[in-house]
């Protein structure tokens, strides 16, 4: 990286060296550029390619955080179909130039709307997409573990944000009695599985595969912001029809029977392709397994800002508070996880209870607006 200031918003003079970066990646010169957000760690433009009109536009991601994102993310793009194309990439700068998907509604835009037919049938056709890029993805777990291990960057370990995360929920706990931490623990441990699956189980994904960054493009779902691209057991990404969403910031109550059919299309969608991964009963197992992992994460990652009562996880207006989000998850998780994890589900019953004791109507939850009409 350069010695320029990248850890905030973009500025004329970032802006401007970020297009000229870009232009000398793709060879092309480049113009007209359109700050489209990013995060702490990227900043994200939409650029116009020679006059604009005929050439079209670009997308340039630059990465202000390391190398890691940005080297999962070419990576994940040269490994994952249904994303955008790869069009020229900047090592030295840590900056890639992508296709432009065009502005096309996100299933966050769907689930938010105000249209229910619409929301419902996004949703089933974007998990059936994703169980299709899952299972289509297996053929790249070789070469991307290859890649990986050559680049350097380190598959995810969650070995240390589960130990948080179980600390943290039988804190909460023990103030409606007793835990049985032992016990919780060995459910735990039963499913380290889950974070090395090995070549029968593995499948690329681009990790965040949450309703914002799923475009439904005229020729269906494209996915997009692939910086935690990893390879994980097919069971993990299953969880983001079924929770639904575990690591984002669009959630909500759904409708009955709605995760019911998204499950159902992620694993059609998946079985197409590695019908041995979802025999069952193993395959609905693993799921509630990775179901349970992705709570007890969630537990460490926000608990914090439950207790300092932060407002919105996500967007002001669009996402719940800190409080929703992490009592929904325990309530949901004291419901489903008992025939297969008793002792997790009755400390995440335990949780759910003090959450209604100490925070009160700051911990219900609501459900999506498409579905509220």
């Amino acid at each position: 990286m350069t010695g320029e200031d990248l850890t905030g918003p973009a500025t004329g003079r970032t802006v401007e060296r970020t297009v000229a970066l870009a232009s000398g990646a793709l060879g092309r010169a480049l113009g007209q550029p359109v700050d489209l957000g990013g995060s702490d760690r990227s900043h994200v433009l939409r650029c116009s390619v020679g006059d604009g009109v005929a050439d079209g536009t670009v997308i340039v991601k630059r990465f202000l955080d390391g190398r890691d994102g940005f080297l999962r993310e070419t990576l994940g793009l040269a490994a994952l179909d249904r994303t955008p194309d790869l069009l020229a990439a900047d090592h030295e700068h840590g900056l890639l130039v992508m296709s432009d998907l065009g502005d096309h509604p996100t299933l966050a835009d769907l689930l938010l709307g105000d249209d229910r037919t619409a929301a419902w049938a996004g949703a089933r056709t974007w998990a059936h997409a994703l169980g299709d890029l899952s299972g289509r993805s297996r053929a790249a777990v070789p070469e991307l573990c290859r890649r990986f291990a050559a680049s350097g960057v380190e598959p995810w370990d969650a070995t240390a944000d589960l130990r948080t995360g179980v600390d943290r929920l039988c804190e909460v706990a023990a103030g409606q009695g007793g835990v049985d931490r032992g016990a919780v623990e060995a459910e735990l441990a039963a499913v380290r599985d889950l974070l090395d699956p090995g070549d029968d189980h593995a499948v690329v994904t681009p990790s965040d595969t949450c309703p914002d960054n799923a475009v439904l493009a005229p020729d269906g779902w494209q996915f997009l912001d692939l910086e935690g691209t990893d390879v994980v057991h097919a069971a993990l990404v299953a969880v983001y029809a079924v929770l639904p969403f575990p690591t984002c910031w669009c959630v909500y109550d759904p409708p009955p029977g709605l995760t019911d059919e998204l499950f159902a299309e992620f694993t059609q969608g998946l079985a197409a392709h590695a019908p041995q991964l979802v025999a069952e009963p193993a395959w609905s197992r693993a799921v509630a397994h990775a179901c349970a992992v992705y709570v007890v994460l969630v537990t460490g990652w926000l608990l914090d800002g439950a207790l300092e009562g932060r407002p919105s996880v996500g967007p002001p207006g669009r996402s719940p508070s800190y409080r929703q989000l992490v009592a929904s998850r325990w309530r949901w998780a004291a419901l489903h996880l008992r025939p297969v994890m008793p002792a997790l589900s009755d400390a995440f019953r335990l949780a759910a209870l003090w959450a209604a004791e100490t925070w009160g109507v700051d911990a219900e939850s609501t459900g999506y607006p498409s579905f509220s009409a």
